[in-house]
């Protein structure tokens, strides 16, 4: 993992605007989101540092919004995007791909 680089997070995502993409999402402590899939229409990312961002999905299907958000790993497979708490303990992810992830 390496701190957001707004405009590679930008970038990665965007080449994957149109196209069916699986995510992941979870929030520490509480729950999470595996698995669902939708066509991905936009994306935001707002802040400095920490980040906030948008993934918003075709057809009315819905947005989802994380924030405090640090730290990214991309790869031509998926983007990982987290963020961490005063303790540095992984406190909220979510991650895009094109292809499902493992249950």
């Amino acid at each position: 993992m390496e701190p957001i680089s707004h405009e590679q997070l930008h970038g990665a995502l965007y080449e994957w605007l149109g196209l069916k993409v699986y995510i992941h999402f979870e929030i520490n402590p509480g729950g999470y989101f595996r698995n669902g899939k939708a066509l991905l229409s936009n994306v935001h990312i707002r802040g400095e540092g920490p980040y906030r961002v948008f993934l918003e999905f075709e057809e009315d299907r819905g947005i989802i919004q994380l924030d405090n958000l640090t730290h990214m790993s991309i790869n031509e497979d998926f983007v990982i995007i987290t963020g961490y708490d005063d303790f540095k303990r992984l406190a909220r992810t979510v991650e895009i791909s094109l292809t499902p992830f493992q249950v």
